[in-house]
């Protein structure tokens, strides 16, 4: 059984390294409990399946099928439950871990989130000046990729955040 134990945080937009190599990915669910989400990657489909932990780690797994035709990716986005998510995700090493940088496109536009995954749940992060490390979100619904489907970024207030 693979565990994730993954912390998700927002970044200090200013102080962001130069984002070079992104890649762009488009995220559905096509179920909620577990979380049963795709991925497509370039032409590459990613099929994930995880379900949270009470210690908040989360049992994962995940197979892929290289070289989707055109016509099947836009089929399966049709099977989301909600409308996809889009980003451009960056890999940025810091510190013996490697930081995934979110770009949110679409409705999202306008968030950007850092996730990094931890080896271990007590492992002590030592955090780069461009994470806002008292802005922890990785319990907060409103983050869940699968939530930002239901309710993008952009139909939130100021009160949301």
């Amino acid at each position: 059984m693979a565990i994730e134990i993954e912390r998700k945080y927002l970044v200090h937009r200013k102080l962001l390294p130069v984002l070079e190599d992104g890649q762009r990915m488009i995220q559905g669910y096509l179920a909620v409990q577990p979380s049963i989400r795709f991925r497509v990657i370039d032409q590459d489909v990613i099929i994930n399946i995880k379900s949270l932990q009470k210690d908040g780690s989360r049992f994962e797994f995940e197979s892929m099928r290289p070289e989707v035709s055109l016509p099947d990716q836009k089929e399966l986005l049709k099977l989301a439950l909600f409308p996809p998510v889009e980003k451009i995700r960056y890999r940025v090493p810091y510190s013996g871990l490697v930081w995934e940088i979110d770009v949110y496109q679409g409705e999202n536009l306008g968030l950007i989130t850092a996730d990094v995954e931890l080896p271990s749940l007590d492992y002590a992060i030592n955090f780069p000046q461009w994470i806002d490390s008292q802005q922890e979100v990785t319990m907060d619904s409103c983050y869940f990729n699968i939530n930002l489907g239901r309710r993008p970024f952009t139909q939130w207030s100021s009160s949301d955040e």
